[in-house]
């Protein structure tokens, strides 16, 4: 079966660890990726890891999120510490006294005590924590939040960096990013601990955020750069000398912006940027949408930079880097995070495992195959082509660009012009599409299979072969939710108890009926009716999982969905019976 790889590191032997969702296995390869050493299973699919000597600390996650500790002299696991639903990115603190733990659905970030192996501490963050670093000193650490927490329908649509302070372990802050800032994956903390650099894979912008050891972050002093045009999100980037996402040149005396650099050509497309990093003299990109890494010469870069007149015209200038970039074409399928060691660059990629080794200076890659006997079923073939940019005219984007996260939802409004122009709606998740027709919130699509086909056509300007739209078809068909962080051991809290009986009573269950929580028919309900048919019915099931809501996104919580909206209510309803009602249905 394929590796599906999910997290890469080199241990203090050199030997290659990787964690594989594919197979739930933690393998250990020499560097080169020849030879399979050590393969340890998992119960739950690994999603990170963190080697420490003789052991490595893996993260692990399917139904319960757990920090699982693997003994590498005996092959066991010594102990499955409970952490939060959707656990990820394992890291030391500053210290190395703790580990601390994303917990993606959970909304948390906790602390772990490696010794005691329990959790110790916990602290909640806006939505879905992806990563987080510490500043220089220690005494904050800076959590992504994946997704934007907020209602979608006005000016401003954007994911936030929580900032936790240590001491307390308490969030004091968070930081919204710039304007259609979504599917935030990372970030990092600049060398001389000055600037906090947040990766936007999402829309718009990058934010760069002064940051005085003493004062914190100064949001008064950000820079904001907006990238054209409005839309094209990850393709458009800034690059920072730490190497994560931008180059972002300031004065530091003077906390003054002076410009920033555009990644894309003006005919390529530079699609899926995963992971960054670099050097003195480098900067490396892996585009997992194009299958490429890119290799730029900084200090031509930085030279060329500060020669530019007109630092304005560098928002649109997509000829800069034209002579200062090598784009490298590697082999296989999906470049996603990757390893920079000495002189090489070790990139495993998802959709192939196909390992490339890149030698920086002379740019020859070393391909070898990782998986031989690797097969892949529909489902898996049409994940890759959902996830594949060069499907897409010039390489701009895939289908994961609006659905990240498994074919979720990026929480934003877009207007697709398939139902008119100037009329927005709300980003869906594909989960169950296939089987809860009509497609589009307005229901202008009559089946998810046809909805397949007008995307790759009339959004990405390819028209597939029906295959390949049928390995995408099986892909979405194969998706299965995520169990709710909101049920406790996998069972209905006593508060969803009561709340499925106002369900129950509101006759909620008139529309959304049936296993999906569906009728699968179109009502005219709540305001601003656009069509004569009404709305689509959308499934309950996951919703905790895709706010906002309603047609237009104006409801930022499911709890506002019944206070502030009256979604099908046509009575008064108590405080008590709604919190009720949204702990039952963020539970389905």
């Amino acid at each position: 079966p394929p590796f599906f790889t999910t997290d890469a590191v080199l241990n203090a032997k050199g030997e290659l660890l990787m964690t594989q969702k594919g197979t739930r296995h933690l393998d250990i390869f020499s560097a080169d990726g020849k030879s399979l050493l050590h393969s340890f299973p998992f119960d739950e699919i690994p999603t990170g890891l963190l080697p420490d000597g003789d052991k490595v600390y893996v993260t692990t996650f399917e139904n319960t999120g757990r920090l699982q500790v693997l003994s590498l002299e005996s092959g066991r696991v010594e102990a499955a510490i409970p952490t939060g639903s959707g656990a990820c990115h394992p890291m030391f603190g500053p210290d190395k006294k703790h580990i601390y733990v994303c917990n993606q659905f959970d909304n948390s970030v906790v602390e772990v005590d490696p010794v005691m192996r329990k959790v110790v501490r916990s602290v909640k963050v806006l939505r879905e924590p992806k990563s987080a670093v510490f500043s220089k000193d220690g005494k904050y650490m800076f959590v992504t939040n994946f997704l934007p927490a907020q209602r979608a329908d006005v000016d401003v649509v954007a994911a936030c960096v929580s900032v936790i302070e240590m001491d307390g372990f308490t969030k004091v802050k968070d930081i919204q990013l710039a304007n259609g800032s979504n599917a935030l994956r990372g970030m990092c903390i600049t060398p001389d601990g000055k600037y906090l650099i947040v990766i936007d894979l999402g829309i718009d912008a990058v934010r760069l955020y002064p940051f005085d050891p003493v004062k914190g972050i100064d949001e008064e002093k950000a820079y904001t750069f907006h990238v054209e045009p409005a839309g094209s999100g990850p393709r458009h980037l800034v690059f920072d000398k730490s190497g994560k996402i931008a180059y972002l040149l300031n004065d530091v005396a003077k906390q003054e912006f002076v410009g920033a650099v555009l990644v894309d050509e003006p005919d390529r497309g530079a699609a899926g940027i995963w992971s960054i990093a670099c050097d003195d003299k480098h900067i490396f990109i892996t585009h997992s949408g194009t299958h490429e890494v890119s290799l730029i010469d900084h200090p031509a870069m930085l030279a060329k930079f500060e020669s530019y007149k007109d630092k304005s015209r560098l928002d649109y200038d997509l000829n800069f880097l034209y002579g200062l970039r090598e784009r490298v074409p590697l082999q296989g399928n999906g470049p996603r995070n990757f390893i920079f060691s000495g002189d090489k660059l070790i990139i495993p990629t998802y959709f192939a495992d196909i390992l490339n080794t890149v030698d920086i200076n002379t740019l020859e890659v070393t391909a070898t195959d990782m998986n031989p006997g690797r097969t892949e079923t529909p489902e898996n073939k049409g994940e890759k082509y959902f996830n594949d940019a060069n499907h897409c005219y010039q390489g701009w984007q895939s289908c994961n660009g609006c659905h990240p996260g498994d074919a979720r939802t990026d929480g934003m409004n877009w207007d697709l012009m398939n139902d008119g122009v100037g009329n927005s709606k709300n980003c869906k998740s594909m989960l169950y599409s296939h089987v809860t027709p009509p497609s589009m919130i307005s229901g202008v699509r009559e089946s998810a299979e046809y909805a397949v086909r007008a995307g790759f056509k009339f959004i990405q300007f390819f028209e597939p072969e029906e295959e390949m739209a049928k390995c995408v078809d099986a892909y979405m068909k194969s998706l299965r939710p995520v169990p709710s962080p909101y049920l406790v051991n996998g069972e209905l809290s006593d508060k969803a108890k009561e709340g499925r009986k106002v369900f129950e009573k509101l006759k909620c269950g008139e529309c959304h009926s049936g296993p999906y929580y569906t009728d699968m028919k179109m009502h005219r309900i709540g305001e601003d009716i656009e069509f004569e048919k009404g709305w689509d019915t959308p499934t309950l099931i996951e919703v905790w999982r895709t706010a906002p809501y309603l047609f237009d996104g104006r409801a930022a919580t499911m709890e506002e969905v019944f206070e502030v909206h009256k979604h099908g209510i046509d009575k008064k309803v108590s405080k008590k019976d709604v919190e009720a009602l949204t702990e039952y249905v963020n539970s389905l």
